[in-house]
């Protein structure tokens, strides 16, 4: 890196750290999966509802909703969001988000 800082050109310096940067945050992610029980979710239109708003988020992997079940399971990259924010992204088109254990198996 110093070497780069005494030859390269401020692009190349650019460039050079942005490039670190981006390794560095993709090896410390880490997959997780939250999973919420939801409330007010009446029919197939909702799921998509409820899928489309926390897509919108940065970082989410995969998303499955279950009008039967009124669940969402949710994985997320988790330097990149939450389960708060995935909850407050639920809630914010009119639905009540609690987050609840995961049972997958």
């Amino acid at each position: 890196m110093v070497f780069l800082a005494k030859e390269g050109n401020i692009m190349t310096k650019f460039v050079f750290i942005f490039f670190v940067a981006a390794i560095t945050q993709t090896v410390s992610a880490k997959i997780q999966m939250a999973c919420f029980n939801v409330e007010g979710m009446t029919c197939a239109a909702c799921t998509v509802t409820t899928k489309v708003a926390i897509k919108k988020l940065a970082g989410i992997e995969s998303i499955e909703v279950s009008l039967d079940d009124k669940k969402a399971e949710v994985q997320f990259n988790d330097t990149k969001t939450n389960p708060d924010e995935i909850k407050k992204k639920i809630d914010s088109v009119g639905y009540k988000a609690t987050q609840s254990q995961c049972n997958k198996g």
